[in-house]
């Protein structure tokens, strides 16, 4: 399991990262980018239209690099809509 820095879009909720370092994603309304993977980030897009968070992920950096790579693009967004979350790691709530 890995941290992986991540923007949330204000606008449409979706949650992006970037899996390599010209991994380009932006969110599903384009009000908000990352790109650098691990090596650094870029965010583009007004400060008020994102916030930072972070995720768990279970999968290896080599895997989300073979990802981007490979075009496949299972990781890298989480959209608002989406009930698909690959890898992330869910918090429970307290019964």
């Amino acid at each position: 399991m890995i941290t992986i820095h991540a923007i949330k879009c204000k606008k449409c909720g979706d949650i992006i990262y970037s899996r390599a370092v010209h991994d380009y994603h932006s969110c599903t309304c384009g009000s908000v980018s990352i790109d650098g993977g691990f090596e650094y980030q870029k965010i583009s897009g007004e400060l008020a239209y994102f916030e930072y968070c972070t995720l768990k992920i279970n999968v290896t950096k080599d895997k989300l690099y073979n990802d981007w790579n490979s075009g496949n693009n299972l990781y890298g967004i989480i959209r608002k809509k989406s009930s698909n979350v690959r890898g992330v790691a869910k918090k429970r709530r307290k019964k």
